[in-house]
This record gives C-alpha cells, sequence and structure tokens, in this order.
C-alpha cells in the first residue's frame, strides 16, 4: 500500500511537470506567433514597404525622363523589368496583407505600358524558409528568366556578424521558378542587378550604410567574386547597356557612366517622380520601339 501511494505521488508529480512543459510549450508558440504578427502587421507600420508605390517614367535617350504619373501597384516596392517577347514584366516586393511575409508580385503589359495585367504572385520551388525580396529578373539567351533576389529572413535572423546572400532562381514563364543556389556574398548588401556584356556578367549591389555600389563579376551568371567599388554616393543600384556606355542609376534617382562597368562617375541628369517626395530602386529597360521605360518606388 505505501508503495502504491509513493506511487501514484510521482504520478500526479509528473503529470505537473509535464502540464507545466506543454503550457510553456504553448506559451512560447504564442509568444512566437504574436511576434511573427507584429513583424507583419504592414498596414500599421509607420516606415516600410506598405506605403510604397510603383510607377514608371520614359525616356528616348536614357538621360531626360517623362514621369508617367501613373501607379501600377499599391503597397509595392523595389521593381525590376525586363522585357521578353514584347511583353514588359514587373517584379515587385508586395506587402498588401497583413499577417505574412513579403511576397514577390508580377504585373505584364503586352502594350508598351498602356495596359497592365491583375497582379499574380510567383512561386519559388524549394525555397525553403527563406523570404525573397529585392528582384531582379534577368533575362537568359535561351528564353528563361533568372530572378536573383536577397533573403531578408536571414538578416532578421539577429547576428549581426553574418553576411548577405544573393540567391538566383529560375524560370521558363517567368511565374514558377527553381531556386538555384547562393550567387554572391557580402556583409551589408542588398538591391542586386545583373548584365551580361561581352561575355561577362556584372552584378551590382548596393551597400546602403556606405551608401556605394559594389561590382562583382562572374563567367556563368551563378558565381559571382567581388571585384570592389564601382561608385560612391548612392545605392539601390540600376544598370543599363548601350552603344559602349554602362548608365547607372541609383537612389534619388541620379544616373552616372561608365566605360568600363567598373567604375562610374556621377553626371548632371536626374530624375525625381511627380507623384510624392521620395523616388528610388530604379529599373530601366528598352522596348521594341527604341525608347525606355523606368520602373521605380515612390513612397506616400
Amino acid at each position: 500500500m505505501k508503495k502504491f501511494s509513493i506511487l501514484l505521488i510521482f504520478l500526479l508529480m509528473l503529470g505537473i511537470v509535464l502540464s507545466g512543459c506543454v503550457d510553456s510549450e504553448k506559451d512560447t508558440d504564442d509568444k512566437d506567433e504574436k511576434k511573427d504578427g507584429d513583424r507583419y502587421s504592414w498596414s500599421t507600420m509607420d516606415e516600410g514597404p506598405y506605403k510604397d508605390k510603383v510607377s514608371y517614367a520614359t525616356s528616348s535617350d536614357l538621360f531626360n525622363w517623362v514621369d508617367s504619373s501613373k501607379v501600377l501597384a499599391e503597397h509595392a516596392s523595389v521593381p525590376g523589368a525586363i522585357y521578353k517577347d514584347e511583353v514588359i514584366y514587373v517584379y515587385f516586393v508586395d506587402v498588401s496583407v497583413d499577417g505574412i511575409p513579403e511576397r514577390i508580385g508580377l504585373i505584364k503589359s503586352t502594350d508598351n505600358g498602356q495596359t497592365w495585367s491583375e497582379k499574380q504572385y510567383i512561386d519559388i520551388s524549394s525555397v525553403g524558409e527563406k523570404v525573397p525580396v529585392d528582384p531582379a529578373p534577368f533575362l537568359l539567351d535561351d528564353g528563361r528568366i533568372r530572378l536573383y533576389y536577397f533573403d531578408i529572413n536571414e538578416e532578421r535572423s539577429g547576428n549581426l556578424e553574418s553576411e548577405n546572400k544573393i540567391y538566383s532562381a529560375i524560370s521558363s514563364n517567368g511565374v514558377n521558378f527553381i531556386d538555384e543556389d547562393v550567387c554572391f556574398t557580402k556583409k551589408g548588401v542588398y538591391d542586386p542587378d545583373v548584365i551580361l556584356v561581352d561575355g561577362v556578367y556584372r552584378m551590382y549591389v548596393g551597400d546602403i550604410s556606405g551608401n556605394k555600389v559594389i561590382s562583382a563579376t562572374s563567367s556563368d551568371g551563378l558565381n559571382f567574386v567581388e571585384e570592389g567599388t564601382a561608385y560612391t554616393g548612392g545605392a539601390v543600384p540600376d544598370v543599363f547597356f548601350k552603344d559602349d556606355v554602362y548608365y547607372l542609376y541609383t537612389a534619388g534617382i541620379d544616373i552616372s557612366t561608365s566605360s568600363d562597368g567598373a567604375s562610374f562617375t556621377k553626371i548632371s541628369y536626374r530624375f525625381e517622380s511627380n507623384i510624392n517626395m521620395l523616388t528610388a530602386d530604379p529599373s530601366v529597360i528598352e522596348l521594341n520601339d527604341g525608347t525606355y521605360m523606368m520602373l521605380y518606388k515612390t513612397k506616400q
């Protein structure tokens, strides 16, 4: 009887301990969910991409830009564009829905920007826990689209010593992507942009804290090695190559030029939106009529 009493007491104590463990795990889960909910409460944030919009301007010479004053996407930021088979593809960071992480949205135009499709979201298979942002599409010779991006979840890990990684994913239709691998790694860099000139791929990334642009080179578009500082005095880069001249557009939007793509010099031309004060995150493409379009971000 004494043994039974001791066993009963032991079982009761064990139940209390296990109950406490379950409650503790539940409390932790609830705290994590609340933390994530706060993190992604986009519409209540004083700062952040929820107040951003995507718009565009046009040009005939890459220097002088005429603003369309049209909003293509709300609660959208960091646009990246390509022109494929006479269709404009515009990718952007979308935060239109509270409670979920950033998604990459896509809109298209088949008439050089006169009309635009409804927004859709791209899918990147095998992306795992990564949250892709800062989309930079690149059109391959075979018609596929390679999308370079930055994983913002790594930065949210809180490891101040970690290096930022630029990844890539590939697609045949521009909507369904297959994740590839890390293309470039460096602490504090964001906003990739890639061009191909004379068999050399160049990736440009922005170092926001240093207010500069870093360049890296590659022979295959997948493995980039740092080349050096291409520009100081601006970040969030987009580079366009035409008639042996490299054009660099940085947040502001300031314009710089280069003859080799490795070092840029600022010129007097710049572009500012008519919609709002902030004009940033440029992405320049050439249309089939010989004119140019710059997608950009503005803020309320």
